[in-house]
Parts: C-alpha cells; sequence; structure tokens
C-alpha cells in the first residue's frame, strides 16, 4: 500500500502483509516523526493526535494497532530502473561508496544507500534487496539495541539465499572463505580490490548459485522439495 503523510507529503510504501485486515493503525512517517493513521481498507486517514490515541475508551472504538515505522523514502526510481534488482549499500567512506554505487549501477542494480545503521533496518523490513555491501565499521546497535547483522541472520531462510552479502573490510583477504563463513556473508573483499568488485560479485554469485543447486537437487532426491 502506498500512502501519503498529511503532515509532510513524503510518499511512503508498506507491504500489504504487514497490515491486520480491517483495522486501523497507526505509524510513525521516517521522515517528519508525524503520526499517521491508516486505515487497512483504503488509504491514509487524517493524523490522530496523540492524547486521543492514548485515551480513547476501548467499549466505544477498538485502539489503534501499532506497526513498524513505514518505509524510509526512497530515492527516485527512473523508469529504466524499475524491474530491475535492487542493491543496498551501507558504507560511509565517501571515495568507496561513490565506487561501490558505481559498479553495481553499471552491473544493472537499482541502487539505494543507508547513511546509518537505523535506515539500513527500516530499508532491509520494507525492501527485498538482491544485493547489500556493508563496510566494517558501519553497522552498531540502532534503535532498540538490533544490529544490521542480527537483523540479516534473522532473516527468512528463503530470503537469506537470494540476498547477496558483501562484507568489505580491511582486516580480510578478498575471497577468503574462512573469513565470509565467520562473519556470514556470501563474499568479503578488501577495500584495495572494490575497483574489481564487479568481477568478485559475479564470480560469488556462481559460485552461490552452483551451491543452492546441489542443494535444492539434493532435497529432491530425498523427496523434501519440487523439482
Amino acid at each position: 500500500m502506498i500512502v501519503t503523510c498529511p503532515n509532510c507529503q513524503a510518499n511512503l510504501t508498506i507491504p500489504d502483509d504487514r497490515l491486520p485486515k480491517g483495522k486501523m493503525v497507526t505509524a510513525a512517517c521516517p521522515r517528519c516523526k508525524g503520526p499517521i493513521t491508516i486505515d487497512s481498507a483504503g488509504a491514509a486517514a487524517a493524523p490522530v493526535p496523540a492524547a486521543a490515541v492514548e485515551t480513547a475508551p476501548p467499549a466505544e472504538a477498538p485502539g489503534p494497532t501499532e506497526v513498524p515505522p513505514a518505509e524510509v523514502p526512497e530515492e527516485p526510481v527512473s523508469y529504466g530502473e524499475r524491474g530491475q534488482p535492487r542493491a543496498l549499500v551501507c558504507m560511509t567512506p565517501p571515495a568507496e561508496r561513490q565506487q561501490v554505487l558505481a559498479t553495481l549501477k553499471r552491473a544493472g542494480y537499482a541502487t539505494q544507500i543507508a547513511t546509518d545503521p537505523a535506515e539500513a533496518l527500516e530499508r532491509l523490513r520494507f525492501t527485498v534487496y538482491a544485493v547489500v555491501v556493508v563496510r566494517e565499521g558501519f553497522d552498531g546497535p540502532a534503535e532498540g539495541g538490533h544490529s544490521l547483522w542480527e537483523a540479516l541472520a534473522e532473516m527468512p531462510m528463503a530470503m537469506r539465499r537470494n540476498t547477496h552479502v558483501v562484507f568489505v573490510s580491511p582486516t580480510v583477504a578478498s575471497h577468503d572463505p574462512a573469513a565470509a563463513f565467520a562473519k556470514s556473508v556470501d563474499l568479503v573483499i578488501h577495500p584495495n580490490d572494490l575497483p574489481h568488485l564487479a568481477d568478485a560479485l559475479k564470480r560469488s554469485l556462481a559460485e552461490s548459485e552452483q551451491i543452492y543447486r546441489v542443494f535444492r537437487e539434493t532435497q529432491v532426491a530425498l523427496g523434501k522439495g519440487q523439482p
């Protein structure tokens, strides 16, 4: 569902499966932090004063249901980028970030940037990314103490298999499988090798596809999967 914040007019996207059907829910706008009241059977309604929400008698009407904050407003996506796989870049050093963004765009990804761990968590909550690139030093406990790595580790397996996580660190050797396993990522790469990110990513994606192909064939052979 796409709704418009009545306070700042930001267009927000909330997956339908995160809204309880037939109920009025409230969410905080990630841009202006103002309240948004959403009718799950229709569009966003006018903002409800906080006091009214807190003191509304349960006997008269069911209280609003809290839902996760709406999706962080995205950068404008051009017509040509629609339908492209998405990539999330979580990096602080500007030069490295621009290098990674340029490489991913040339590889056919629609890229987005997270400026801090809290924004990264919000984007991961509402958007499916084919590639997530995280620079060492970017992550840290966000609101509630939840970290980006915890969010990636807690992804449903079906979603995690389709999300290729790249860890950029000056303390690892590129393509080191032991370091990747220890960090629970698909690819580790040293910052000095970022000029070769396109080739490294292509190779890593092919290796992952081969691994999952063997896994699926084994599941089918054991009668636990579909051919």
